[in-house]
């Protein structure tokens, strides 16, 4: 199967930029693929959005970037009182 690639964008221009956000997210995406069973997608982190690469159908890779957005996107909302994806 050939790799479909789905991109998020952040609600500022550096809202990636941390390290340490940029970490959370990688491990959200892995944490959800394993739990529903699939290979995790590649992650490119940029400072202002993140794409996610990989063989699987399309579907699935959109469901992963669903759970990815509203689970990192509730954290951050509480953690800083701020929106991280573009769209919130």
């Amino acid at each position: 199967m050939t790799p479909h690639r789905l991109t998020l964008h952040a609600a500022f221009p550096t809202s990636l930029a941390s390290p340490a956000i940029a970490d959370l997210v990688r491990a959200s995406v892995a944490e959800t693929a394993e739990r529903h069973g699939v290979e995790a997608p590649q992650v490119e982190v940029f400072d202002d959005s993140i794409e996610l690469s990989a063989p699987l159908p399309p579907a699935v890779l959109l469901a992963i970037a669903n759970e990815v957005r509203r689970a990192t996107g509730r954290w951050h909302l509480a953690k800083h009182g701020a929106p991280l994806w573009r769209g919130e």
